[in-house]
């Protein structure tokens, strides 16, 4: 029986959690146009995949078993079998997809077009296009309700976040929210969602049910990419400008640490467990790795030049 068994069984027996380590991360490389595969046991990347001009984001599916990327230099979304990291399809979208969010039931990938002010869906069983939603000016970061029933849009030029119904399949209400949003992530109940602001140091407080915001909280700096923890008390906020991660008692609505990281922290997010975040440094050309508990960064791992997101596969 392995060491890595052996320690999991002890750890059940005891009485200790087990958390869910993740196995990988794919980082997608803007300015390298490369794809780098971080083993996250040794701490360091173990494959550099070439790539299409700007490959932008990447996001995996529930199972982990395939990887979607934008690459927004062709109008394209790859999409990479994880097992094997070999291309099993290149969709194409239309003019410069960007962000990409993938749905709960991991049925649709839904794709920003800011050059065509749309959102595009992918049937991730047909990898075929099925719709386009028109949006407005710049359509950037999309994120999905837990129950898959609303997408939200960051509309940067407008200053609002665009709300598309997902059934319907067409944009229904704009929040108007703090300067140049680019990005609203839920919280997990769907009660609330908080809009990030590149252009100022707030950051909006949004009532899912009324679609009004309903708060600002003052960060002290800009804010651009965002998780939350997966029991919604704690929300991390990557500051451009500041080269931190804010971390943000949602209940108080007050920041309650800062933790330094590397120059430019554009994207984030959190292992499963929420015990690990990671950022993509695009200045530093590296991914911080903070341990939540700690709320320090714990390793940084170089990848390619100027890292724009990060996909974390768990299994």
């Amino acid at each position: 029986m392995k060491v890595g068994a052996i320690l999991m069984l002890f750890l059940l027996a005891v009485g200790q959690p087990v958390t869910a380590e993740p196995e990988r991360l794919y980082v997608t490389n803007l300015g390298g146009n490369t794809l780098s595969v971080i083993d996250v046991r040794a701490l360091k990347v173990t494959k550099t995949i070439p790539t299409a001009q700007d490959p932008h984001f990447a996001v995996p599916t529930a199972a982990g078993r395939r990887l979607y990327v934008t690459m927004a230099g062709v109008d394209q979304v790859w999409v990479f079998d994880t097992a094997t990291d070999r291309v099993l399809v290149k969709i194409p979208l239309g003019l410069r997809p960007t962000h990409l969010a993938m749905a709960p039931d991991g049925k649709f990938v839904y794709a920003s077009l800011e050059t065509s002010q749309e959102v595009g869906v992918v049937n991730t069983a047909t990898n075929r296009v099925e719709a386009k939603i028109p949006t407005g000016p710049e359509p950037h970061i999309t994120s999905v309700s837990r129950d898959g029933r609303v997408v939200y849009v960051g509309g940067a030029e407008s200053h609002q976040i665009f709300v598309i119904d997902a059934a319907a399949r067409r944009l229904v209400d704009r929040i108007r929210v703090g300067f140049l949003p680019h990005l609203a992530v839920f919280s997990p109940d769907g009660r609330r969602a908080w809009a990030s602001s590149t252009g100022s140091n707030e950051l909006s407080v949004i009532d899912t049910a009324t679609r009004a915001v309903v708060g600002k909280i003052d960060l002290g700096l800009n804010s651009h990419g965002m998780a939350v923890s997966p029991d919604g008390r704690t929300l991390y906020v990557a500051s451009e400008v500041g080269n931190k991660v804010l971390v943000v008692d949602t209940s108080s609505a007050r920041v309650v640490a800062q933790i330094p990281v590397g120059r430019m922290p554009h994207t984030m997010v959190l292992s499963r467990d929420g015990a690990s975040a990671y950022t993509a440094d695009m200045e530093s050309n590296a991914i911080s790795m903070i341990s939540t508990a700690r709320r320090a960064v714990v390793a940084t791992i170089p990848v390619g030049q100027a890292p724009s997101s990060i996909a974390v596969v768990e299994r």
